[in-house]
């Protein structure tokens, strides 16, 4: 009784979360739209479980007992978008995008097509299968869902992992960036959702009231997410735009026909005499585009000539220089007033933690480590 209570709770709950992020689109829209979606799927699947499955309800409903069966197969769909916004991409209704429905359309046909042909006098026998888990067809439908949700959630953990590479070649930055929440949050519902499930073969409807339980923290976490860190989402933009600016220069290049490669060396001379002279590094927001836009070439040839002639991606490339700036810095006594998170953000850094993590990585040391070192040593 006290399940069906909280599952009930949950279904005004969501509802209410799905109705929030739906009318707030101003900001980060598509990854609201998606978010709102999940949550409204949700809503609907918990009120159509709790309500009809599990009392007697649906005996004065009995073709509302496959309303879920459909769009059920789209809570993977959805969550995959979720997360393709919410990492700077734009989801466009045509071609093979469309191709993601058609497990819900097929389910929707199958299920309905099947009920509509039992004579009425066996509908209350069918509908007792159906809720007992007695009936041939609820455990390939419970497979079949499983296989769809863990194939979307890999799917979504590998966009997010392609998404978190990418960034260190775009960005000098990218500690804000990399939704490392997000990431948290889908290896969680791969372990608990669907790993240990299938571990126990709980693939079956008695395993189905324990969803709520699991889903309300989560979704209320990235709901939560979403709505007091919207700036989490908003700098995508900018990561959606060097990528499309990146490959429509690249495009546009390859259908020049050039006679004379591009003058590599000459360039790698060219950007170390700017990077020693300019210090771009010491902007925070620094990104390819920018610093390629200040060298006047494509950012894919800059990203080129890091890659292969200095055998580094921007984000390392321009990192070593702040490395160097902060360990210059640290031992200055011009800047002995500064904390070292301020020498942090005097350097390009843009936060304390990437900072320390940085300095870590290329010195061995914490910023403290090596000031310290230093000051013993003279």
């Amino acid at each position: 009784m006290i399940l069906n209570w909280i599952g009930f709770g949950s279904v005004f709950f969501l509802l209410g979360l799905a109705i929030f992020f739906l009318r707030n689109r101003q900001n980060n829209a598509g990854s609201n739209l998606y978010l709102g979606l999940i949550l409204l799927l949700q809503a609907l699947s918990n009120f159509h479980f709790f309500i009809f499955r599990l009392s007697d309800f649906i005996y004065q409903f009995p073709y509302l007992i496959h309303l879920s069966a459909g769009f059920r197969f789209l809570w993977g769909v959805l969550l995959f978008f979720f997360v393709q916004t919410s990492t700077g991409k734009t989801i466009k209704y045509q071609g093979k995008t469309l191709l993601h429905f058609i497990p819900a359309v097929v389910a929707t046909v199958f299920f309905y097509g099947k009920l509509f042909f039992i004579p009425s006098s066996e509908i209350q026998a069918y509908i007792d299968l159906i809720k007992t888990d007695k009936h041939p067809i609820n455990r390939p439908y419970h497979l079949l869902l499983y296989l769809s949700n863990v194939t979307y959630l890999i799917a979504s953990l590998v966009e997010l992992l392609k998404y978190r590479l990418a960034l260190t070649t775009f960005f000098s930055n990218i500690d804000k960036l990399r939704l490392v929440w997000l990431f948290n949050i889908l290896l969680f519902l791969v372990v608990f959702h669907f790993v240990l499930p299938l571990g126990y073969g709980l693939l079956t409807i008695k395993f189905f009231p324990f969803v709520p339980l699991m889903q309300l923290p989560i979704l209320s976490f990235v709901a939560w997410k979403a709505y007091s860190q919207p700036e989490l989402f908003l700098s995508l933009e900018t990561f959606s735009e060097e990528i499309n600016v990146n490959e429509n220069r690249k495009l546009d290049e390859q259908k020049v026909i050039v006679s004379v490669p591009y003058p590599d060396e000459h360039f790698a001379s060219t950007l170390l005499d700017f990077m020693e002279k300019s210090k771009p590094y010491l902007n925070a927001e620094l990104t390819i585009k920018t610093l390629a836009d200040e060298l006047d070439i494509p950012s894919y040839q800059l990203s080129k000539v890091l890659n292969q002639h200095f055998q580094k991606n921007f984000f390392d490339f321009v990192n070593t220089y702040r490395v160097e700036e902060a360990k210059t810095k640290l031992v200055a006594t011009e800047y002995a007033h500064l904390t070292l998170e301020g020498i942090g953000y005097e350097c390009g850094f843009n936060s304390k933690s990437s900072f320390y993590a940085v300095f870590k990585k290329y010195v061995n040391q914490t910023p403290a480590e090596y000031r310290k070192g230093v000051l013993l040593a003279v």
